[in-house]
């Protein structure tokens, strides 16, 4: 009797692992966006330091991209990218707390 469904290779991890490189691949984007912007917006409030905040949001903004390529390349799973999203983000939010408090 045949099985319904065509066993998968093993190590065939379906499709999970495209989703999640697009994903980090989208929070790139966004990042990278939110930094261009975030240097139009603070720069009356900050001055130069908008732009030493953007550089830093456009360098973190490759870091991830290249760390989801490299992820996705490599079955290793690690926290090296989760540790960037979150200083991404307490870096991001320093910077509203300039905006709101320059304000």
């Amino acid at each position: 009797m045949s099985e319904p469904w065509p066993a998968r290779h093993e190590g065939d991890a379906g499709l999970q692992p495209h989703r999640t490189q697009l994903a980090w691949r989208r929070t790139a984007l966004a990042l990278l966006g939110g930094s261009v912007v975030a240097v139009k917006v603070l720069e009356p409030v900050l001055g130069p330091g908008a732009l030493a905040l953007g550089a830093v949001g456009l360098v973190l903004a490759a870091g991830l991209a290249w760390a989801s390529y490299r992820r996705a390349s490599q079955p290793v799973a690690g926290a090296r990218l989760v540790t960037t999203c979150a200083l991404v983000t307490v870096l991001l939010g320093l910077g509203a707390l300039a905006f709101a408090l320059g304000r």
